[in-house]
């Protein structure tokens, strides 16, 4: 076997400079630096500051590291230290500096982000002592490097941002790579080190992250304070349980009507049987097909969201020029629009909903409208970014933890209140970067009365004001891509001509209002043709079936042939601009006919299928499944301990797991928050036409990602 290592191997060692590891890692800091010198095999010191802080007095200050330091260089540069170090069953040597990052295989595939391997590093416990020659103790400390140009001061972004900066800025080749130094030497020390020798290439040393196996991380006022109320919350979940099956155990079910009922509404037995409760019954009330739709559009953000945060940790980055060659890459790039269809299914439930409460008691309290929104959505909200501000980094473990703490983690500290206040999209930077959507979502929704009420109560004044304002809705992305040339989708390989401005047409409510409207529209239309026998021909039927995918179809596919980078046809301006500025009301436009299908009976085998009661509960989960995932995938890019190959299989398999761990958070959240909220609302605030409304957005469920 390898160990021990056998006289042969070590002579074989010897005559490869002591180690072919150390041979490998001399590569690395020649590729950044461009230096095309022949390779010298006794110039340990021309090259290996790039993963250890210098002996120089003038650049680093620390003694101590400087003497371990030091100690390993003469470990590694002379070989009767190196052999007797081995012969003692000491491989630190050997280990050391294998678990540095080197040039790895693939890198015209984007494979450049040699994190080394942190396991191997931070394992190591060095003390070494022979007399005369070196006299050292310390452990592996592991670091991550990120590299930028000298001039550049750019702030670190996003990890679906951060492949475009690789392809478009050639200078800029290297994201991340790891380096082991003793643990006596601290991140300064090694940043000093780098930018002293960098500053010859006109590069520096943006960001230097180390730790060993000893960091700990101590709980601090804010920490605590958010585990009290994780333990009141769980006190009060499990104490409402007991209330509610000692109640329904001894049949006194009068207490329910006393002071118990406000404990009550937190019990964890009810609440997870509405969450888990599967309504087989036909109310013609309930639009039956949301619930498929829901669940569908929410495993289509998460495959989407599993392809693209996994850009920032993948060992083939490159690999970005083939996703958009065929029909399963376009499905993931255009992940974007299952995002339209919860704004369809928002403006739908909330207009179907209203009216159908005004025709029931004749009036619509406006005042509950906007307080039931805040306190249904803002609680859950409140809840995840108080756990990522806190508790989430006692969880993080591995070399990309720098990153998730001074993005996810630190973002959720300074920006809290975005999420909370619905700002989210507004801002650079924030805690929970997928509140963008809520944001968007809330401030259509503040406004949208100026729709709504017309439509109720002067039913041809509120159609003309609703097709003024969709038309306005569609006319400004229309003007704002035509105007700054803004490419036609999220995620658009290269347009014909280049954007002159940088404008943001993705999450802005007067760019996003249109899918919102189709909704309105959709809501208006049901409830127009409510309690009627909507009789329609077999070829009327399979027209609207085949307009409606023919619609969906060209949104999503009508792209390919110019969203790509191999052999790749150029799109004109014209039809770029109409794909801008009107796909995503035409997806929503396919997706009206789907409800009006199915919920009028004609949809068929698609009805049957989306209106399958199995999608019930997973539906009633969707919103707290569209807060905890995102989060858990970016911590999940933390954890892992080398970059990850992206491919099809991989991200389907990470879909599956991202959807039941975040399931499982997702109950917890509701239990927590949603539960109690609607409990706490409906006593407090006693709405007439509640019935209708709850109907209206899936009978007595509990999760609603639009209410």
């Amino acid at each position: 076997g390898l160990w021990p290592p056998s006289e042969g191997l070590l002579l074989g060692l010897e005559e490869w400079f002591n180690s072919p590891a150390q041979r490998a890692a001399e590569g690395f800091p020649r590729m950044l630096t461009g230096n095309e010198t022949p390779y010298d095999k006794s110039g340990l010191d021309s090259w290996v500051w790039m993963y250890l802080p210098s002996t120089n007095p003038d650049i680093v200050k620390n003694e101590a590291c400087r003497n371990d330091v030091n100690s390993v260089y003469k470990t590694l540069t002379n070989s009767v230290i190196f052999n007797l170090v081995l012969l003692k069953g000491h491989y630190w040597p050997l280990l050391l500096p294998d678990s540095w990052g080197k040039v790895p295989d693939g890198i015209l595939n984007g494979n450049f982000q040699p994190w080394g391997m942190m396991e191997e590093c931070i394992g190591l416990h060095v003390h070494e002592f022979i007399k005369n020659m070196i006299n050292t103790t310390f452990d592996g400390k592991y670091c991550a490097i990120s590299f930028s140009d000298l001039q550049n001061n750019t702030d670190e972004v996003s990890p679906s941002v951060q492949p475009r900066i690789k392809l478009v800025l050639p200078s800029f080749p290297l994201s991340f790579y790891g380096t082991c130094m003793p643990s006596s030497c601290t991140a300064d020390d090694l940043k000093v080190t780098l930018d002293d020798r960098l500053r010859t290439f006109e590069k520096k040393a943006r960001v230097v992250d180390c730790q060993t196996m000893q960091d700990t991380v101590d709980l601090n006022a804010a920490d605590i304070a958010v585990i009290v109320i994780l333990c009141i919350f769980g006190t009060l979940l499990l104490a409402g349980a007991v209330c509610d099956i000692s109640i329904n155990f001894y049949n006194k079910q009068h207490y329910r009507k006393g002071p118990l009922r406000f404990l009550l509404v937190f019990s964890a037995y009810s609440n997870l049987k509405k969450i888990f409760t599967i309504n087989k019954k036909e109310n013609p009330e309930v639009i039956s097909c949301i619930h498929g739709m829901r669940v569908l559009s929410m495993t289509w953000v998460v495959w989407g969201h599993s392809f693209f945060m996994l850009f920032f940790s993948s060992s083939n980055i490159l690999g970005i020029q083939s996703v958009t060659d065929d029909v399963i890459d376009e499905t993931a790039d255009n992940a974007t629009f299952s995002v339209d269809t919860f704004f369809f299914i928002g403006g739908l439930l909330l207009t179907y909903g209203i009216l159908n409460e005004y025709s029931r008691v004749g009036k619509v309290n406006w005042i509950m409208y906007y307080v039931h929104r805040f306190i249904r959505l803002a609680p859950p909200i409140a809840l995840t970014g108080a756990v990522l501000a806190t508790i989430a980094r006692h969880v993080l473990y591995g070399p990309m933890i720098g990153y998730v703490d001074r993005t996810l983690i630190q973002n959720c500290r300074d920006f809290w209140w975005a999420d909370f206040l619905f700002a989210t999209n507004f801002l650079n930077r924030a805690c929970l970067g997928q509140c963008w959507y809520t944001a968007v979502d809330t401030q259509v929704y503040v406004v949208l009365p100026i729709v709504l009420i017309p439509l109720i109560y002067r039913r041809k004044i509120g159609v003309a004001v609703l097709a003024a304002v969709t038309v306005i809705s569609l006319a400004i992305p229309t003007i704002l891509s035509a105007v700054y040339n803004v490419p036609p989708t999220l995620f658009f390989a290269k347009a014909e001509v280049a954007m002159t401005k940088d404008v943001d047409t993705y999450a802005t409510p007067w760019c996003r209002a249109n899918s919102i409207l189709v909704g309105v529209w959709a809501g208006f239309l049901l409830f127009s043709v409510k309690g009627r026998n909507i009789k329609l021909r077999l070829w009327q039927t399979l027209l609207g079936w085949a307009v409606a995918t023919t619609i969906a179809s060209l949104v999503l596919y009508g792209m390919a042939k110019y969203d790509t980078w191999v052999d790749r046809v150029l799109l004109p301006p014209a039809p770029s601009i109409v794909y801008a500025g009107f796909s995503r009301a035409a997806w929503c436009l396919a997706l009206l006919w789907v409800v009006f299908a199915c919920h009028t009976g004609h949809g068929s085998l698609i009805n049957t299928f989306l209106a399958h009661p199995s999608w019930q509960p997973l539906s009633r989960l969707t919103y707290t499944i569209y807060l905890v995932i995102m989060p858990l995938q970016m911590l999940y890019t933390g954890l892992v301990y080398t970059p990850v190959y992206i491919d099809y299989l991989s991200s389907i398999v990470n879909t599956c797991g991202f959807l039941f761990i975040g399931g499982i958070l997702a109950v917890l959240l509701s239990l927590m928050t949603e539960g109690p909220v609607i409990g706490m609302e409906k006593l407090l605030f006693q709405r007439p036409g509640r019935g209708i409304l709850d109907a209206a957005n899936g009978v007595k469920s509990i999760n609603k990602l639009e209410d």
